[in-house]
C-alpha cells in the first residue's frame, strides 16, 4: 500500500515506540528500527491485512528505501553543495 508524501508516493513504514516531533521531517524515529510495511489485499471480497515484518539481509533491516531514492539524495546534495562552492569562489575572486 503507498504512502503519500510531500516527496510522492512510498511504501508505508513502522516503527516501535512513541514518535518524537522533529522540526524537520515531522516526526523523529530510529531509522535503524524502521520496518517496512506489506499490505495484502482478498481477491474476493477485498479485505486488507497489514504486515510489518522485518526483512534483514545480512543481518541489516531493511528500512524500505530504494537504493535509487539513496542515490537522488547523494546526487542532489553533491548539487548543493556545488553549488554553494561556486558561489563562494565568486564572491571571494579578486577585481
Amino acid at each position: 500500500m503507498a504512502d503519500k508524501t510531500q516527496t510522492g508516493l512510498m511504501q508505508q513504514n513502522w516503527s516501535a515506540g512513541e514518535p518524537q516531533p522533529s522540526f524537520w521531517t515531522g516526526l523523529k524515529v530510529e531509522k535503524d528500527q524502521v520496518v517496512p510495511v506489506t499490505t495484502l489485499r482478498c481477491p474476493t471480497c477485498g479485505y486488507l491485512e497489514s504486515y510489518a515484518i522485518a526483512q534483514s539481509q545480512n543481518g541489516v533491516i531493511v528500512s524500505g528505501r530504494s537504493s535509487n531514492q539513496r542515490q537522488l539524495v547523494a546526487v542532489l546534495i553533491g548539487l548543493v553543495v556545488l553549488l554553494l562552492g561556486v558561489g563562494v569562489a565568486l564572491l571571494v575572486r579578486p577585481k
